[in-house]
């Protein structure tokens, strides 16, 4: 059987964790009693009890909850300490119910049936410090004149407990002055106000609360925005405010139906005034808010360190605020989930000692690059189950969260998002825990090698494949450093040819912590999904299956390059003279743009004609020239004489071409042999086609027997033509005179 020990508030529960004593206490033998600790304690809690039984005057604490009794119990020990009555149908308690019981310190009337609490009931309980009326929906808070009359003089009571004494879906409230002024005196810390329609408070309420006030909950109200709000500042030792649960819809049940509602009754204490109890109140100038048409100022307490303000149905979007208070503020936890905030612009400043910050299940979709300016302290933010997909992919240049260095978790599950760019963690080196699982990615590209501390890393539930070999080596990195745990369950891995690598990595890193491993499913385009506990024996098999694959794409890549090769080289094997010729004329072309750009092009040539030949025919063909020159007043360009020096040869030659109204080649079989003499036969022929529009301007000179047989085939249409002379062979003197004449002739055709 368990034993007795209070709970947080002071009541009893039962636990097994302490050993105690059993002992008999009660006239009811059902009632369990213990002595803990020196203490007697007496268990009678769902006995079916309509009166209570006695007990002995050792005991000090008593648990009569969720019993059926009509009347406060009169014959309790006169020194007890703690007293649980809840959960039973007591109706009225009169200043003469608590009389005897004057050192009682712990007192709940919870969830009973209670109309009225007469005033002073609690006149004579100067040491209560907990109190719990909470739960009697027919009292509603026009009891607390009564209340906080009997204990204005009180110095131990620490927690009032007023929760849901209005009726679940009666008329809103307001609270007033006359009902909390009797406790400026006190030492009180908690007060409990939720689940009350309250929908606002009048102005002087917060301000004249006791200074000792550490814990307020306005929870499951209706609260309306009000001058009141601006009096919070003046809490100066509140710890911990709620204001939750806002405007809720409560589940309709059977009991509401049959609720008495009450709540828009007179005081109980209407003829109570201040004055006659010695109690004043002084009107405060209250802090108006500091309104530009940038921002908002709002006062804070000084000490607040946690502020509650979740499931609430108000719809807005947070903009500048600016926060102040007496000292640095100390504000360090902000609860803002589960309402409807869809933008969050800011900047919120003033706050900067906050490291605790939800704003999950918002309906969030923007996010302003300014919003967490001044908020750089975070370490834990919540941003689940919004819709920031399509902010994200545009926050290229990772704006939004560029000032949280000091972040370290991070939470953007059920957000919509399909890409991620690059930059957007891109400041966030502190960061151990980043989740964004349940989200449509389909790859993970982002840069983590920075975030030296990571630890965590969730993307389950997307829809990724694999994960890339920058990111694997990325996390490979990071795992070198602290233990890494990643969660890819519930995403579309793929265990084919090219995957192969990452499957190898998943079964093979040590370092890295894969959570929930065993529901890890591989599939591929010809088998339904594997799970990877067994993927094994599946790994071998896409091995050998890869391996050839990768054999014959080794061969088909080669032989496409080796056809590519060799289509190319033939190509260029057989436009090689037509592109060199190209190339040569087009740089001759930029020459003359660039450094004359005032020489007029293919107005005139230099030449009548070009000779080309080999050096060994050189006395031949400089005899041949004198005579040409002086005899037929022609000018002839021989590469000897005419070929300005410092210029390459083929530039030479390709100018001294086109600055030739015709070009003649003395065949022999050196000229054959000569590399430069071909590379002047090929420009020539190029000219020819290319810029003379078809006119022959190239013929030959054979000075040798059956030397034309010997020319490449590409030249055999000169000798179909006949676009060539033979010099004769006897060397007689009027053959020779009759060749230069006839060459001559040819050259001056087209002058």
């Amino acid at each position: 059987m368990g034993n007795f020990i209070l709970n947080g508030l002071g009541f009893l529960i039962i636990t097994t964790s302490i050993q105690v004593q059993a002992l008999d206490c009660s006239s009811d033998k059902r009632c369990v009693c213990r002595n803990i600790n020196g203490q007697i304690w007496a268990n009678c809690k769902k006995l079916r009890l309509e009166t209570a039984p006695s007990f002995s005057s050792e005991v000090m604490g008593i648990n009569l909850a969720d019993n059926i009794l009509p009347r406060f119990p009169t014959n309790l020990p006169l020194n007890i300490l703690y007293l649980d009555v809840s959960k039973n149908n007591l109706i009225n308690v009169t200043k003469d119910s608590l009389t005897r019981y004057s050192r009682l310190r712990n007192l709940s009337i919870s969830e009973n049936l209670l109309h009225t609490i007469e005033l002073g009931s609690f006149a004579n309980s100067s040491d209560l410090v907990h109190l719990d009326i909470s739960g009697n929906q027919e009292l509603t808070l026009e009891v607390m004149p009564n209340i906080s009359s009997d204990l204005r003089n009180s110095s131990s009571i620490r927690v009032l407990n007023f929760e849901k004494l209005q009726c679940t879906y009666g008329v809103s409230f307001i609270i007033k002055r006359h009902h909390t002024a009797f406790l400026k005196h006190t030492h009180l810390e908690e007060l409990n106000l939720a689940n009350n329609r309250i929908n606002s408070l009048e102005s002087g309420v917060l301000t004249e609360l006791p200074k000792s006030l550490k814990y307020i909950n306005l929870a499951n109200n209706v609260l309306s925005f009000g001058i009141y709000l601006l009096e919070f500042g003046d809490l100066s030792n509140i710890i911990t405010i709620n204001a939750s649960f806002q405007s809720s819809f409560h589940q309709i049940g059977l009991i509401d139906f049959f609720t008495s509602c009450k709540d828009t009754k007179p005081g109980q204490c209407a003829n109570l005034a201040e004055n006659q109890h010695g109690v004043t109140t002084v009107k405060k100038q209250i802090k108006l808010p500091l309104l530009t048409q940038e921002n908002i100022t709002v006062f804070l307490p000084p000490n607040l360190k946690t502020l509650y303000f979740h499931d609430n149905l108000y719809k807005m979007t947070l903009q500048n605020f600016v926060f102040k208070s007496v000292k640095t503020p100390m504000l360090s936890r902000i609860y803002f989930q589960n309402n409807i905030i869809h933008e969050l612009n800011g900047p919120i400043t003033g706050i900067e000692s906050v490291v605790h910050a939800d704003f999950s299940n918002n309906f969030c979709s923007y996010i302003s690059p300014r919003f967490f300016e001044d908020l750089k302290n975070i370490s834990y933010l919540d941003l689940s189950k919004n819709a920031l997909g399509e902010n994200l992919e545009n926050d290229v240049e990772g704006e939004i969260f560029q000032n949280l260095f000091m972040l370290k978790t991070l939470n953007l599950t059920r957000n919509r998002i399909v890409r991620l760019p690059i930059k957007v963690f891109r400041n966030l080196m502190q960061l151990e825990n980043l989740n964004l699982s349940f989200n449509s990615l389909s790859t993970f590209t982002v840069p983590v090698s920075h975030m030296n501390r990571l630890s965590h890393l969730d993307l389950s539930n997307n829809q990724i494949s694999s994960l890339s070999r920058e990111t694997r080596d990325m996390l490979d990195a990071i795992s070198q450093r602290n233990i890494l745990s990643l969660n890819l369950k519930g995403n579309e891995l793929r265990c084919d040819c090219e995957n192969l690598d990452f499957v190898k990595w998943i079964i093979s890193s040590k370092n890295i912590n894969f959570l929930h491993f065993d529901e890890y499913v591989c599939s591929s385009s010809n088998s339904s999904g594997i799970p990877f506990s067994e993927i094994e024996n599946r790994l071998q098999m896409l091995e050998k299956q890869c391996s050839s694959y990768t054999l014959i794409i080794v061969i088909m890549t080669s032989l496409t390059i080796v056809v590519l090769t060799i289509t190319i080289s033939r190509i260029l094997y057989r436009y090689r003279w037509k592109l060199r010729y190209m190339y040569y004329v087009a740089r001759e072309n930029y020459k003359i743009n660039v450094y004359r750009p005032d020489a007029l092009p293919n107005a005139s040539y230099h030449f009548d004609a070009f000779v080309s030949y080999a050096d060994e025919d050189r006395v031949f063909v400089i005899n041949l020239v004198k005579h040409l020159e002086r005899e037929f007043n022609l000018r002839l360009c021989i590469h000897q004489r005419d070929f300005i020096p410092g210029t390459g040869i083929a530039d030479n030659i390709t100018n001294a071409i086109h600055n030739s109204r015709k070009t003649f080649c003395i065949i022999t079989s050196h000229f054959l042999d000569s590399y430069w003499c071909m590379f002047e036969l090929n420009m020539a022929g190029m000219e020819t086609i290319y810029s003379r529009n078809g006119e022959t301007i190239l013929f030959l000179v054979a000075l040798e027997r059956d030397v034309m047989k010997k020319l490449p085939f590409s030249f055999m249409d000169l000798i179909e033509s006949k676009s060539y002379i033979e010099f004769p062979e006897g060397g007689d003197d009027e053959e020779v005179t009759a060749f230069r004449s006839k060459l001559a002739d040819t050259l001056r055709q087209s002058i």
